[in-house]
């Protein structure tokens, strides 16, 4: 009899553990991420992390990516959606782009700057006195010119880029010193996050100073730097209204930053939804919205600064000029690393300049 009775019992555990398993397969999946899993058949959820370098608060986290993450969940009937991590959870500014290709982040914004002899031929946008326009408008440049070029998609082939942009207009930022001539630029120590933003620094007879954005505030507060080379929307988005003095205005330059998927991560995303999301949000419109915010947040923190007692300065034409041709080297420097890469830089460079006044 007990022989028997065991054999009963576990026969009703197997049929247990059967009705377990059946349930457990017809329920939603659900991936969090990582490398070498396979895509999602439609109807699957797939929920993928995004890293920013950047506090919940900056403009682009705020506005811009909470947007795009609505957007896909909406298009995709909640199939697809992306958990925020910011103020640099998953990594900070100089790591986002090799946490994208590892996984640790399934999607990033970084800094083209950051990644130093990476985006070369992108990096035209760099260059001196190519920011003639607003944030919108350089941010639709800056995504045509990745559109057209091969040479410039071929920097992003270990990754899928889901759109590129630039910042405003970067002007001179500084805390105690007014620059309202060339002569006054230089000596100063002014932050810079790009190579071009650095050389064309000393052009001026200033000192460039690499570091990333949120360390903004405590080397102007403690005097590491005098200021820097900077958007004006930084001026809020990192605080920095009680620090700024003067804010000298001549379009000097802009960043680029790209938003970028780990390839493995994009792969779980259904074709059919990968198809939804690239058709309707990658590229130029979500290129364009980054700029917009830029431009909204720029306002402000010119207000703002105003109102703490900032004062922005205009440079007549002649000092402007100064600092024009005492940059042009930059440029040329570019184009000939370009033609020993074997890259028609003339001809991204004439490119962008045509886009940027069209």
């Amino acid at each position: 009899m007990k022989v028997k009775k065991i054999s009963f019992l576990l026969a009703i555990f197997s049929m247990m553990l059967l009705l377990a398993a059946c349930s457990s397969s017809s329920e939603e999946t659900v991936s969090t991420g990582g490398s070498g899993e396979s895509s999602n058949s439609k109807g699957e959820k797939v929920v993928l992390k995004f890293g920013s370098m950047d506090g919940p608060d900056h403009v682009q986290n705020k506005e811009v990516f909470t947007e795009f993450n609505e957007e896909v969940k909406k298009l995709t009937e909640g199939r697809v959606e992306f958990e925020m991590y910011t103020g640099g959870a998953l990594g900070g500014p100089k790591e986002t782009l090799d946490n994208i290709l590892t996984g640790i982040m399934d999607v990033g914004r970084g800094l083209h700057g950051y990644n130093a002899g990476k985006y070369e031929a992108q990096s035209v946008m760099h260059l001196p006195f190519l920011a003639d326009g607003n944030g919108a408008e350089l941010s639709v440049v800056a995504q045509k010119l990745y559109d057209t070029f091969p040479e410039i998609q071929k920097e992003y082939s270990d990754i899928k880029p889901l759109w590129v942009h630039a910042a405003d207009p970067y002007a001179i930022i500084t805390k105690d010193k007014a620059v309202r001539s060339f002569e006054d630029v230089k000596g100063l120590k002014l932050r810079t996050p790009s190579v071009e933003g650095g050389k064309m620094i000393e052009s001026w007879g200033a000192t460039p100073v690499s570091l990333p954005a949120p360390e903004i505030y405590d080397a102007l507060q403690k005097g590491v730097i005098d200021g820097g080379v900077l958007p004006i929307a930084a001026i809020k988005d990192f605080n920095l209204t009680d620090l700024v003095g003067y804010v000298t205005l001549g379009n000097f330059n802009t960043s680029l930053f790209y938003v970028s998927m780990n390839k493995d991560s994009w792969n779980k995303i259904s074709p059919e939804d990968q198809k939804l999301i690239e058709e309707t949000l990658l590229g130029i419109p979500f290129a364009e919205k980054a700029g917009i915010a830029f431009d909204g947040q720029k306002q402000r923190a010119e207000e703002e600064a105003k109102a703490a007692g900032a004062e922005f300065i205009t440079l007549s034409e002649e000092e402007l000029n100064k600092f024009k041709d005492a940059s042009k080297g930059v440029t040329e420097e570019w184009l000939s690393r370009m033609e020993e890469k074997g890259i028609d830089g003339q001809k991204i460079y004439d490119e962008a300049v045509k886009l940027i006044n069209e």
